[in-house]
């Protein structure tokens, strides 16, 4: 299957997802960059947290590239603005952040910096990592309005100022899913923790670039600690895989769902707790059009069955490959891409989430119906195919 007119089509489309306004408008917040949107539609006008990031995966290398620098450099710059990154570039999302991909946005920044721009390269990952730090200790860790996330053993849950279950769920991204039974607050989610284990390792590492041993061995400190509460509270030995805890209940919440892969992406499960997962658990999650969200459905549900999602499918594949699972790996990037092309050459167009169950088939749409577009989509779709014909 020839991907090249997808390809063709997302180069051609990125111009339609570009957007700048420099001054606040109504409910839009003004950034002093340019953005990518995720459709070009009259939904999602604003700037998203964790979208950005796997929209920057598809232009890189391409005449778009600044894009991902700039992008950055609209969330550090609404870190300092507002205390915290919001959902989204609206006035309305500042109750709630996304899930903290911060530090991918600014290694990859950081990186083409080094190719393009060297001279200015460290000064600016010194000035982001420093903004990125503050975020992880005032709203990820935060213990009072209006960021009470930190709650058990060093562990942090989603959150929204206005303390409801449904917009807390929201902030995790999967808005909305059969995780947690809709009780997200009482939740310690085990994609969150993994994201805030991996942050933490890019401090070590960041401080170790710079000399600084005392801050290196504080923050592995750190990480270690949440890694051990990660796995003595998410890990659930006899069936082999990570979950969502429960705090209410003092345990781990059965729903299965591919937030417990996010514990390869980070690097935390053991080499044997992966080669388990992966043995017992990815054929569960794997389809003929790749990975489906979790294993349960339910009516208005589109983070769940049959639905699958360009950033887990991103994720699962980059914590397969942390793990040696290449050929796993690239199967599940071939299925994903020959998804997204079927239904390219059925309607001409990327789609915010598709039914990896049934190639074709009518995916849940959830509260808003399916968009055309679609920046993640896009950006995976690019990264996958580069990854493939490596």
């Amino acid at each position: 299957m020839s991907y090249q007119p997808v390809l063709d089509y997302i180069t051609n489309f990125w111009p339609q997802l570009i957007r700048e306004q420099r001054t606040d408008e109504q409910t839009r917040i003004g950034l002093p960059r340019p953005y990518i949107v995720p459709g070009n539609g009259e939904m999602f006008q604003e700037m998203y947290y964790w979208d950005s990031f796997f929209e920057a995966l598809g232009v890189v290398d391409t005449p778009y590239e600044q894009l991902v620098i700039d992008m950055t450099e609209n969330m550090l710059y609404l870190y300092n603005r507002f205390g915290v990154i919001p959902n989204g570039s609206r006035y309305y999302f500042l109750s709630r952040s996304q899930p903290p991909i911060l530090n991918e946005m600014i290694w990859l920044s950081y990186s083409i910096l080094q190719r393009t721009k060297p001279s200015e390269a460290d000064a600016f990952l010194d000035r982001a990592m420093q903004a990125s730090q503050q975020e992880h200790e005032t709203v990820w860790h935060g213990t009072a309005q209006p960021h009470k996330r930190l709650m058990l053993e060093g562990l942090s849950r989603y959150y929204d100022i206005n303390v409801l279950d449904m917009l807390a769920s929201c902030e995790s991204g999967w808005d909305h899913s059969t995780r947690c039974d809709d009780r997200w607050l009482q939740h310690l989610p085990v994609d969150l923790n993994s994201i805030l284990y991996r942050r933490e390792r890019d401090y070590e590492r960041y401080a170790n670039m710079r000399g600084d041993s005392a801050s290196a061995a504080s923050w592995a400190e750190r990480a270690d600690k949440r890694r051990a509460a990660i796995r003595e509270l998410m890990w659930e030995g006899e069936q082999g895989f990570y979950f969502d805890y429960d705090m209410a209940n003092e345990g781990v919440n059965p729903t299965a769902s591919l937030a417990g892969f996010y514990t390869l992406w980070a690097k935390l499960a053991t080499p044997e707790e992966a080669a388990r997962i992966v043995k017992d658990w990815l054929p569960r999650f794997e389809f003929p059009g790749g990975l489906v969200t979790s294993l349960d459905a339910k009516p208005g549900r589109q983070w769940a069955y049959p639905n699958g999602w360009a950033p887990l499918n991103w994720i699962v594949v980059e914590g397969l490959r942390n793990y040696g699972f290449d050929t796993e790996a690239r199967r599940i990037m071939r299925k994903w891409c020959d998804n997204c092309t079927a239904i390219f050459n059925l309607t001409g167009a990327m789609w915010e989430k598709y039914n990896v169950v049934e190639i074709g088939g009518r995916e849940e749409g959830g509260l808003y119906g399916s968009v055309r577009g679609f920046g993640w989509s896009n950006g995976v779709f690019v990264d996958f195919t580069r990854k493939l014909a490596r």
